[in-house]
């Protein structure tokens, strides 16, 4: 079974800016925005099949009206939200470009088609929120040429004058780079200032704070693919006698090792979070199977033979079986299942460390009402 985590964008951005979805949420007005703007493209093209400046031709104006029809389909289940997962925006993306350049291009007015290459402006703005920087660098560029070919058409055409149609270029060029661009450049500029609350400075993983945040975007993908979510509580065994012998410094290399050991066994199914000094909080999802093979694996997967102090860990782990129609995250839950995840730590601690504890469905999720 591939990682579930991987049905969501590759950006990190992009993750963080579902981690609200209330009604009033960033993410849901963006998401509003695109979809009128995808029905705004198909009204556009049939406006523009009606004016004297579009398609001349049959196959030319039947190209025209079945992509502004086809156009209809992505549109409708981006408003209903199944469009998900990088794969499909990724295509998303790729259709809006690709249709809107193929419809531009069947225009007899070369002006008239410099002037719809605005609409790059839109898909520059889905690009940005939705998938990844590289993604929006290869929107520019194909944009970028797209105008620059029609400008040259314009100019070689010869039915408007040379300033006209390079001053039209100017500025259809200008809300197509810098508007995006400039998006994404403020966008990255908050994120940092956002996440940097969110991220432990030692280790580089989520803190208590992250934790409880992408744990609303674990609990939203586990009832997507009904799946089980599983709270595991880390803790390095008797590092204060580390800390004694070889001092903070080492002390602080293990606590690093030790977390990044955690992230990268559980990495594409879930997420390590620092949440005490030497206490590491894990949040997973997959199979009942999966999950339990998965935090039976953790004491060994963070420690090596050449490792050098040697440290064990003791694993407490709990977990909330899927319960259909149960998408929103119960904070209450989520809290009960770590304090469970908690006290089989210590009784793992107490039976001597370097082993794991787990209850299934020992905190219940319980049934919508």
């Amino acid at each position: 079974m591939d990682p579930l985590l991987h049905t969501w964008p590759v950006s990190s951005t992009v993750m963080l800016w579902g981690s609200k979805s209330g009604r009033g949420s960033v993410l849901r007005l963006v998401r509003l925005t695109i979809g009128f703007c995808s029905l705004n493209f198909s009204i556009v093209a049939f406006l523009f099949l009606l004016s004297g400046e579009g398609p001349d031709g049959p196959f030319a104006r039947s190209w025209l009206v079945g992509i502004a029809t086809v156009n209809l389909i992505p549109t409708i289940l981006w408003f209903v939200g199944r469009i998900r997962g990088s794969r499909t925006l990724e295509l998303y993306g790729l259709w809006a470009d690709l249709g809107t350049a193929s419809i531009l291009i069947t225009f007899t007015s070369h002006n008239a088609a410099l002037f719809g290459a605005a609409l790059f402006v839109a898909t520059g703005a889905y690009f940005t929120y939705f998938l990844d920087y590289r993604w929006l660098a290869f929107h520019l560029a194909f944009a970028t040429t797209f105008v620059i070919a029609l400008t040259v058409l314009g100019l070689t055409n010869g039915d408007y004058s040379a300033t006209s149609v390079i001053a039209r270029t100017d500025v259809v060029l200008c809300a197509v780079i810098f508007i995006p661009a400039t998006i994404q450049f403020t966008w990255r500029q908050l994120l940092a200032r956002a996440t940097g609350s969110k991220v432990d400075a030692l280790t580089g993983l989520l803190n208590r704070r992250g934790l409880w945040d992408m744990s609303e975007h674990i609990w939203s993908v586990a009832s997507a693919n009904r799946a089980d979510v599983a709270v595991a509580v880390v803790d390095i065994d008797k590092f204060k006698a580390v800390n004694d012998t070889f001092g903070h410094e080492v002390g602080d290399a293990v606590i690093i090792r030790t977390g990044t050991r955690l992230q990268e066994h559980v990495n594409g199914f879930g997420y390590a979070a620092r949440t005490g000094g030497e206490e590491f909080t894990v949040v997973m999802i997959g199979t009942p199977y999966g999950l339990r093979k998965r935090i039976a694996t953790l004491p060994k997967a963070v420690v090596s033979s050449s490792d050098n102090p040697l440290s064990t860990v003791s694993v407490g782990a709990a977990t909330l079986p899927f319960v259909p129609h149960q998408e929103e995250f119960d904070y209450n839950e989520f809290s009960r299942a770590i304090v469970a995840a908690d006290h089989l730590m210590y009784d793992a601690k107490s039976a001597g460390g370097n082993t794991a504890n787990t209850a299934p469905m020992a905190v219940p999720r319980r049934r919508a009402h």
